[in-house]
Order: structure tokens, then sequence, then C-alpha cells
């Protein structure tokens, strides 16, 4: 019996892994806050995956923007250069108090049938004119019960990540802030206009964890100074791309050490190599030295702590076949248990060793995306 652990990647994939979609893909259109639409992104292997994107209204007076229908997909709103994307627009029936309450705001969800990973979103022209709007935003990741904060940045200016804007070129602020609204971190807010193709309103969304679904929330910030009113106002999202889920298989399989004479049966007192064949499928690296293979031996064997295979080079009780990985795996990286597995702190006498019931091999590096390894060790049948 063996168990394998992994954890997901922060490595981005390669191009020809990552999937992508724009809404510059889709004849422009209206579309319905009551509706749920499913667009396809791709990939550089033909491959495709679902992408679902609903809404939710709370609060909203009316969703027509500069006379258009919201949403909708066009160039009102795309960052620059100018090309079509989804566009987002309502006039609230106030300002919104808390954009993490359901109360004067939209909801938009991208959901996604598999976890993905490393997801990224563009989303553009986040600013304020004063008695009309403060554009004020929430972005949230979820997978089952767990929910991930992302990474927010913008392209325009300097150091406006982990605090409020303090560079000219941007019209936006991060949170954690307390002004001109108060910001959590996975919030942000207008503070100065942006043009509607521009890039002064853009803001990166980055969520390095694997996601099912991500929330955007839109709402219109409280009235700061002497502002009364609530107006119109939109944002657009131009597209998105993410990463599949490393996917790991384990085999394990035996066959006698000898290939010749008596021995090359499994009979009592031979050797049996055990070969663990690890492939990653997916197309995702996984994270450097998060290879985990345990392995319980059968109550019938003994463990061999000797040189593997005495006619080629080196010592060790194992033999590692990097394949194109870009694994290592070192005496270091293996450790042995005396109780089941329960631990592995157990120093094994050289030769055989009946008290070893269990190994576990932990490779160090960056698990390559489809890719593989083996690994071999011996056992005497008893």
């Amino acid at each position: 019996m063996f168990w394998a652990g992994a954890a997901s990647a922060h490595v981005s994939c390669n191009a020809t892994n990552q999937f992508t979609f724009a809404f510059a893909s889709q004849t422009a259109q209206t579309l319905s806050y009551a509706g749920t639409y499913n667009y396809t992104a791709t990939n550089g292997l033909a491959q495709s995956v679902n992408v679902q994107v609903s809404f939710q209204t709370f609060g909203v007076f009316s969703s027509v923007v500069a006379g258009r229908q919201m949403p909708e997909i066009s160039t009102l709103v795309s960052g620059a250069p100018t090309a079509q994307s989804l566009v987002l627009g309502a006039i609230f029936t106030g300002r919104t108090p808390n954009i993490a309450l359901n109360n004067r705001v939209v909801v938009t969800t991208f959901t996604f049938a598999q976890p993905i990973r490393e997801l990224r979103m563009n989303w553009h022209d986040i600013d304020f004119s004063s008695n009309q709007f403060r554009d004020y935003v929430q972005v949230l990741g979820r997978n089952g019960a767990s929910t991930y904060t992302a990474t927010l940045t913008s392209p325009a200016g300097n150091n406006n990540t982990g605090g409020p804007v303090t560079a000219a070129g941007s019209s936006l602020s991060f949170g954690p802030a307390v002004t001109p609204t108060v910001l959590t971190v996975d919030q942000a807010a207008g503070i100065s206009s942006s043009g509607n193709n521009a890039n002064t309103g853009n803001i990166d969304v980055l969520f390095d964890e694997p996601v099912t679904s991500v929330e955007w929330r839109y709402g219109n910030a409280p009235l700061t100074g002497t502002e009364t009113n609530t107006g119109q106002q939109a944002v657009g999202i131009t597209a998105i791309s993410f990463c599949p889920m490393p996917n790991i298989n384990v085999a394990k399989s035996s066959a006698p050490f000898d290939t010749s004479g008596p021995k090359r049966f499994n009979i009592p007192n031979t050797d049996v190599v055990y070969t663990l064949s690890v492939r990653n499928n997916g197309g995702s690296t996984v994270d450097a030295n998060e290879i985990d293979l345990s392995d319980i031996l059968p109550a019938d064997v003994t463990f061999f702590n000797g040189d593997f295979n005495g006619a080629a080079a080196g010592t060790d009780n194992f033999e590692f076949v990097p394949g194109s990985s870009g694994l290592s795996l070192t005496a270091g990286d293996v450790t042995y248990s005396n109780n089941g597995g329960s631990t592995y702190a157990y120093s094994p006498s050289a030769g055989y060793d009946g008290n070893v019931d269990a190994v576990r091999f932990e490779p160090t590096g960056t698990f390559a995306a489809n890719s593989s390894f083996t690994i071999r060790f011996r056992a005497r049948i008893n």
C-alpha cells in the first residue's frame, strides 16, 4: 500500500498549457442580468474548458448606462487598446454602504466545473466622478468551503499595491485603506477619473490558489464631502487566463530482482524490486519539494538497506530515474518507519532489516508538467 501527496503549484504553466478567453472573440451583444452565459477557454493543445458567467443584482434602480442596456459585450469600456469587453453598469438606488453585503451591488460570478489555478482577470475603468459615482469593487475566490483573496495590482503608476495609491497615473486605490472610503485588502475604489478606454483605471487580478468560482462585486462607494447624488457607472472585463491543475498518477509494480536462474521467480528468500512510477499528467507544475511518496511494505517481505544494484554506480538503497521531471532524490530524502507509517524516524540497520515496515520518499525540486519519474527499491520475500 502506498500514499502519494502533492501540493498545487504557484509557478505559472507555460503558454501551451495556459487556457485563455477574451470577450473580443464574441459578437457585440446585449446580455441580461437575469441570464447565465457559457464561454469556452482554450489552450495551445486544442483543449477547452467551460467558463460560466452569471449575475445577481441588489438595489439597482436602472441598468441603462449611457443610453445602453447593461450588461453588454461592447467596446464601451475596455482599457487600451480598445477591444470588446464584458461591460457591467448600473444606477443604484443609493450609495453602497458595504460592498461585502448584498445591498446596492451587482455580483458577477465566473464558475468552473473543476478547480483551476493561476487565474488572471483584467478589469478596466475603476475610477471616480464627484457627485456621480465612486467605483467600489471586491473580488473573492472560492473552492468548496474555502475562500481566497486575490492579488490586486494596477499597471498604471507605482507604489499602488499593499495600500492606497501614492503615485500619479492610477485612478484607483487598493485596501487596506480608510480614506476616501474604508477598504479591506480584497477591495478597491476609484479616486480620480479615467477614460473609458484608458489604462489608468485597470485592475489585474491574480489567484494563486485553486478556485472553482470567482465573485466580482461592484457598487458605488459611500458619499464623501459635499456629494449628494448617485449617478450612472460602468466597468469592463476584457479577458481571463488560467492554468489547469497538476494531475498526479502513481502506479506500483513488482518484479524479481534476478532475471535469470531459479531466483527469477517470486519465491521465499529471493529479492523483489518494487517500482513506483509517478506521472504529472496535468498542464501545471507542482510546488517545489511537495512530492511525498509513502509505501507501506507487505508483511511477508524484509526491506533491503544496502546497495540497490552493485553493478551500477552509487551505493544508495534505491534507484531514482528522474526523467524530465526536474526532480532529484538523495539518501537524505528517504526516511523509514517501524510503526506502520505513523512516524518516519527509524534508522535502519545495514543489510536486510525486518523492522522497516514503511518507506517515505520526498524528492526535491519542482515537478514539471507532463513529466514522470520512477523510484525502485528492494525487499526479500520471507
